[in-house]
């Protein structure tokens, strides 16, 4: 289902987003260096078994919190960056809310068509919204 976020209810959103997406970067950087530490092992020990096990459970949380944000209805743009999207309307265009991670508040918006460019929210004072369909 997609789901349209008003912009109350995307900041509403933020630290729950904000938390999944820490634990993906986070089990990434675990993971790419427990891939690092196995090269230099011996593919049959124990000690690479374990390492490989290790990796399995990382992939798994990341799976997880990438599940756990397809089911709010974000979409993750860039895990790196921590770049996700929240699907909105602007009158009526389809427009996706753009937050990074490290950011208080989303700030800027990406049209759907067109110059896809992050563009800077209107100044909602003067009569525009952002609402649900």
């Amino acid at each position: 289902m997609y789901r349209l976020f008003t912009l109350e209810e995307a900041t509403g959103l933020l630290p729950v987003v904000d938390t999944s997406l820490g634990e993906m970067q986070e089990a990434i950087r675990d993971m790419l260096s427990l891939r690092q530490s196995l090269v230099s092992l011996d593919p049959d020990s124990p000690e690479a078994r374990n390492v490989s096990q290790e990796i399995n459970f990382l992939l798994s949380v990341i799976r997880e919190r990438k599940a756990d944000l397809d089911r709010l209805g974000v979409q993750l743009e860039d895990v790196e960056s921590g770049l996700v999207d929240f699907p909105s309307k602007f009158g009526a265009e389809m427009i996706l809310l753009t937050w990074e991670r490290g950011q208080d508040t989303i700030t800027h918006f990406r049209r759907l068509t067109g110059d896809s460019t992050p563009q800077p929210l209107p100044d909602l004072n003067v009569g525009a919204t952002i609402a649900n369909a």
